[in-house]
This record gives structure tokens, sequence and C-alpha cells, in this order.
């Protein structure tokens, strides 16, 4: 199978795409980890996009579709799950053009979707994370049910600080921006009768097995 995985930003480790794509047993693209192999191997890609990057602008959407052809290009996957991409309308057009030039069509565009109340209890789940001073690997969440936050780290004692991304106004800001975002490019898969929306509520296991009967039942009706 050829996926694309639309997902909000919910999941900082582990996601579903994660869990989906061992079950499907195909490889998972991740656009962010492309980015990295690039800027890593110092290809003509990772130095444009590390000059971008560094004066703290987004890459255009030239730089990440090329980066999504190269990989493509070279792998010659016949199946895959594409995370974190297409990102925008603009990029889902091209992503278009891409597979229709290699001759590999998507079988299915999976949304996964938060109902308000659940986008609202991560929101404020996120902006009780806390990073210690002393060690960054301690990271302190509260428990799914509380919102209690602690002074001193548990493990080393230090001091527990809140970074600028986990502020609530900033994760409000990402959830929002990205429900805008996202919105023209479910419309463009939909039109082409491939979206296939799940509810995202629950683990990444959880939304993952509910994802993977969703899916089979999209093939099994589009052969009919």
């Amino acid at each position: 199978m050829r996926i694309v995985v639309l997902q909000p930003p919910a999941w900082p480790r582990e996601s579903p795409g994660d869990s989906l794509a061992r079950a499907l047993a195909v490889p998972r693209i991740h656009l962010g980890e492309l980015v990295r192999a690039h800027l890593r191997r110092g290809t003509d890609l990772g130095i444009r996009s590390a000059e971008i990057m560094n004066s703290d602008r987004r890459l255009p959407d030239e730089i990440i579709n090329e980066i999504v052809r190269d990989h493509l290009c070279r792998r010659a996957l016949t199946a895959f799950l594409l995370d974190r991409y297409p990102l925008n309308a603009a990029q889902a057009l091209a992503l278009d053009a891409l597979l229709h030039e290699l001759d590999m069509p998507l079988d299915s565009v999976l949304r996964l979707h938060l109902p308000e109340p659940e986008v609202e209890r991560r929101v404020r789940h996120r902006s009780a994370r806390r990073l210690c001073r002393h060690h960054p690997a301690h990271v302190h969440e509260p428990a799914v049910d509380t919102l209690d936050t602690d002074d001193a780290c548990h493990v080393c004692g230090g001091e527990l600080y809140q970074r600028e991304d986990d502020r609530e106004e900033n994760v409000r800001s990402r959830f929002s921006s990205d429900e805008a975002r996202v919105q023209p490019v479910v419309r463009h898969y939909a039109g082409q009768g491939l979206l296939v929306t799940v509810d995202a509520v629950g683990t990444p296991d959880e939304t993952a097995g509910r994802a993977l009967t969703a899916l089979r039942q999209h093939q099994v009706s589009t052969r009919k």
C-alpha cells in the first residue's frame, strides 16, 4: 500500500504512523528525517536547507518537494507510508505529479482527527510539561488525568523549567495553524476519493489499529 498520513502535532515521540507502518510492513517516510539526513550528509539540498533554517525561515515548498522527490526516485519504493508530507495544497499537487510520473498512485490518504475536547486536553497536558536544567533528558510530564506540576526534578532534584514551545499559547497556536493548513489538503484528497478519516483518541497503537481496519475497508470498497 502507498499511504499518506495527515496527523496533528500531538505525538512528540512515537506516533500512530510508526505503529501503522509496522503493522503494514511498509517503510515509513518521515519528512523531518529526510531533511535531517540531507543536513548530516551535507548534500546540496542539505546546504540550501541549512542556510534557510539558520536564518529562522521555513523551508519553501520547492526544497521540501525536491527532498521528497530525491528519496522516492532513489529508493524506487513500491509501498510506503508518507508521514508529515504534504504540508499544504501546493505540496499535495506536487506529490500528485511526482507519483503520476513514477506510476505509483496513492491507495489512501489517512487523516488522524482529534475532536475538540481531546485537542483541549492535549494542549493543557503538553503545556504542563517541564524539563530539568541539570539533565535535559529528564522530562517531567503530568499524569494523564492531572495537570499538577512539580518544582524539582524527581531524578536529580534539579530545577524544572518550561520550554518556550511548550507554553500554552504556543501549543494552542500549533494545533490551530495545523488545522487551517490541513483543510485544503483534506479537500484535495477527498475529491479524489482517497480520504480515510479515523478518530485519533487513545494510544498510538490503538489509533493505528483503528486506522488499519479503516484502510482495509477502504481498499475493499474501491475495488468493487
